[in-house]
């Protein structure tokens, strides 16, 4: 933050030129941009109106430091004006949540809200923030129909107002000794064919990744075939060459599990066990030939396993538990009431996106007890106990995890690939997940794993400079064009190097302390993609270095070859809440 402007006066803007800079802005049915006509002073205003006769929700976000603001007392004070406000309003929002997870939202309509028509009008609230908290958020507020903009606003701490600091121009420039210096840290890639190519161009993972024994692939987006390409090949030199046997993706646990019955025992239609994963994202000619390499390989003495490790559904775990005990009635009938109560909840969490109620938690675990002892009690192989008790570990982690706290996703994901790791001790292990959740910081899971396994754990980032990759959005799950790496961003430096596609060894840089690298150890604008087709949201501004132990850097994307899908997809409200978890790391930057 000491580099960092809060932008209160919306006067820097973002790369596109529409949006204030390090502001996070979200909303349903309106449009958000920046002023230069309507303004309170300065250049510009942040003006929200919703779409005609349209009852409009948005807002826009920033964090404030913890180590300047926590422990103090805070004023939040800002000039809104309204025209047309209507079953609705217009106003500040503040945010704490605190150590133990509470979050504290000061919005007091009658107080920190105005609605109709209303000139320039300062509005202001007050908070006591305890120490230690986690996170500090503030901002603005629009509900109903009408306009709404926002400008000058200011921040006390202690009756003492803040002053905020004056941002530097971003680097958008290497010089020639810069090129010369931070080519030395870079492994060019001749190729990412998966099914052939040069595969020298990976010798050098196995000096990078030493003895370690864990090693996260990542991807920026869900859609970029390059990037699934170049994995697959990293997968099948790890599997070959240095023993990686586990191989552990960000799908549900179970569905996942099954890809074995063709992987191990060539059982089962392939296709058709990778759309069971009910993702778009793995639904891919890409990851069936990935498929179709492990099933082969596994022709000869040496097993390779196909698992993974999230926890956003419950229907295959169901169907576990079903299939092991359908010819005990007492817990068939247990079973379809606890499936009749998780179809209930899903739909609730979808469409209101509410927690479960105590009453239906309390009912819920005196199921879950009754299928744990039921199966503690049952002849099954001890193997299987084993695995049936993950599955009902997964229904809890799934009636724990809300839309809007994707934090408990990546510990539950942790855990699971923990739970993995440690049922196959002499095993190594590759992890295929995209870069948020592979990455050794903030609360996810790559962060809980480095915590847990140290050296052992590995990671490699990937980025693209432009191009295009499957993502969710106003056109459905299909392809939509980037957003061209602009000046001042990781990739658009990278770039400037001139190779299509290489291996940078962040952890090299970042020990060397070269003076003519220094500028990659601190925070830049990258790109995040996702699953979701944001082009306001594609780049957030982090520390690279700290993120990844080495960054896979590609000069153009293209999608990833769709395959027909041949189960039912789930609903797309689960790749909307990728993007609000980015909407976390992005208040976090």
């Amino acid at each position: 933050f000491a580099q960092k402007s809060l932008n209160l006066n919306f006067e820097l803007k973002a790369y596109n030129y529409l949006l204030p800079k390090n502001w996070y802005t979200h909303g349903e049915d309106l449009n958000i941009s920046l002023d230069s006509i309507d303004k309170h002073s300065g250049n510009y205003s942040l003006k929200i109106n919703a779409h005609n006769n349209v009852c409009a929700n948005g807002r826009f976000i920033g964090r404030l430091p913890n180590e300047v603001f926590a422990g103090k007392s805070i004023e939040y004070k800002g000039w809104i004006k309204t025209k047309g406000v209507e079953n609705g309003y217009a106003g500040l929002l503040f945010n704490v949540e605190e150590a133990d997870g509470k979050i504290l939202v000061l919005n007091d309509i009658d107080r920190h809200c105005i609605y109709g028509d209303n000139n320039w009008t300062q509005l202001s609230l007050k908070m006591d923030i305890n120490k230690g908290v986690k996170s500090i958020k503030f901002g603005g507020i629009f509900v109903g129909k009408g306009t709404a903009w926002f400008d000058n606003l200011e921040l006390y701490i202690n009756g003492n107002k803040y002053i905020d600091i004056i941002e530097t121009e971003p680097k958008t420039f290497l010089s020639q000794k810069e090129i010369i210096e931070l080519k030395k840290y870079i492994y060019p890639l001749k190729t990412s064919v998966s099914d052939g190519g040069y595969i020298e161009d990976f010798n050098i993972i196995k000096k990078l990744i030493g003895d370690s024994k864990i090693i996260g692939l990542g991807e920026v987006s869900h859609g970029s075939s390059e990037i699934y390409k170049i994995k697959n090949r990293i997968v099948q030199y790890l599997m070959v060459n240095n023993g990686f046997n586990i191989f552990s993706i960000e799908a549900n646990m179970p569905e996942a599990y099954k890809l074995n019955d063709y992987i191990v025992r060539g059982k089962g239609n392939p296709k058709k066990l990778i759309s069971n994963m009910k993702f778009w994202i793995w639904n891919t000619k890409e990851m069936l030939d990935l498929v179709e390499w492990m099933h082969n390989f596994n022709q000869s003495s040496q097993s390779i396993e196909y698992t993974g490790f999230d926890m956003q559904l419950y229907d295959g775990s169901i169907r576990e538990l079903s299939d092991n005990f359908k010819n005990n009635i007492e817990v068939e009938k247990k079973i379809f009431n606890l499936k009749k109560k998780l179809d209930r909840i899903s739909i609730q969490k979808q469409s209101e996106m509410k927690n479960v109620t105590d009453i239906e938690m309390k009912d819920i675990d005196s199921i879950l007890l009754f299928l744990k002892q039921s199966t503690e009690k049952s002849t099954f192989q001890i193997s299987k106990k084993i695995w049936l008790q993950r599955n009902i570990k997964i229904i809890q982690q799934y009636l724990g995890f809300n839309y809007s706290n994707y934090i408990w996703r990546d510990k539950c994901m942790a855990e699971n690939f923990t739970w993995i790791k440690e049922c196959n001790p002499d095993s190594r292990f590759i992890i295929w997940a995209h870069n948020i959740h592979i990455m050794k910081t903030d609360e996810v899971m790559g962060y809980y794993l480095a915590q847990k396994f140290g050296n052992d754990y590995k990671t490699f980032g990937f980025t693209f400079f432009d191009g295009s990759f499957n993502a969710f959005g106003n056109k459905g799950v299909t392809s939509y064009d980037s957003v061209k790496a602009y000046p001042g961003t990781l990739e658009y430096l990278l770039n400037q190097l001139n190779e299509p596609a290489f291996i940078l060894d962040l952890n090299k840089i970042k020990s060397d302390k070269n003076r003519y690298t220094e500028w990659l150890n601190y925070r830049l604008d990258y790109r995040i993609a996702g699953a979701i087709n944001d082009s306001s949201n594609e780049f957030m501004n982090r520390n690279i270095v700290e993120d990844f132990d080495y960054l896979i850097f590609i000069k153009k994307s293209s999608p990833s070859i769709l395959l027909p899908y041949l189960q039912k997809m789930e609903n797309i409200r689960i790749f909307l809440a990728e993007d609000l978890f980015n909407t976390i790391l992005l208040n976090q930057a």
